[in-house]
């Protein structure tokens, strides 16, 4: 009897793509419905299965991240990323891990490089709404922060996220008015007018521009504390 091949890479038994597509759906599914050790069981079946398979890591990964184990997520992102080292969603995907673990200044080169990386698949989006949440998170961190030089490096972390995000998508308001944020809570206000004038130029939200226009009463004296609302 001769031996059918199989359509997947590095599959150990035949399969065909759509019974590779409907196994990892049925993954998603069980994690969905909160039964993690269905997902699990199905995962480690497709990963045993499936070995060299990229998407099979993705899922892994995601349940990891799903259950808060982000340093697991980040070992099957990074074997992902090993499989297809031009994939930019697997190094996003290290990215938002490492943003989870608090190593921002990582994440963010793990972005960089994603976006370096040709686009398989949103990769962009992804980004840029990694790096608000990143910047935010990092200010939330730095707050809360009482040991100084660990403080600056939080706001620094958030500053360089924003950053980022200002770049991927340059006509968005929201990553300028963050970075007005961050000058003012470090009590640059020159700084901070400077971001926050230019996000107001780039047609901000409701929202966004009520924190603005909070953010330069803050800046300019009128009152004492930065808004709080994140």
């Amino acid at each position: 009897m001769a031996e059918t091949k199989s359509d997947i890479a590095g599959s150990i038994l035949p399969m065909s793509k759509q019974q590779a597509m409907i196994m990892l759906e049925s993954v998603y599914l069980w994690m969905d419905l909160g039964k993690f050790e269905h997902a699990r069981e199905l995962v480690n079946g497709a990963a045993a299965l499936m070995p060299k398979t990229k998407q099979v890591q993705f899922a892994l990964g995601t349940l990891e991240f799903n259950q808060q184990k982000y340093d697991k997520a980040l070992q099957a992102f990074r074997t992902a990323q090993r499989l297809d080292p031009k994939s930019a969603l697997a190094r996003a995907h290290c990215a938002e891990a490492l943003l989870f673990m608090g190593k921002t200044g990582e994440a963010l080169k793990e972005l960089q490089a994603a976006l370096d990386l040709e686009d398989d698949g949103g990769v962009p989006e992804f980004a840029y709404r990694l790096c608000l949440f990143g910047g935010a998170l990092d200010i939330e961190r730095a707050l809360k922060e009482s040991n100084e030089k660990k403080r600056a490096e939080r706001f620094d972390g958030a500053m360089k996220a924003f950053q980022l995000a200002a770049k991927v998508q340059p006509d968005a308001a929201e990553p300028r008015i963050r970075l007005g944020e961050v000058f003012v809570l470090n009590g640059k206000n020159a700084e901070g007018k400077t971001e926050l004038d230019a996000g107001l130029k780039l047609s901000p939200t409701p929202e966004e521009k009520a924190m603005a226009e909070k953010l330069l009463e803050v800046a300019s004296g009128k009152v004492k504390d930065a808004p709080k609302k994140r």
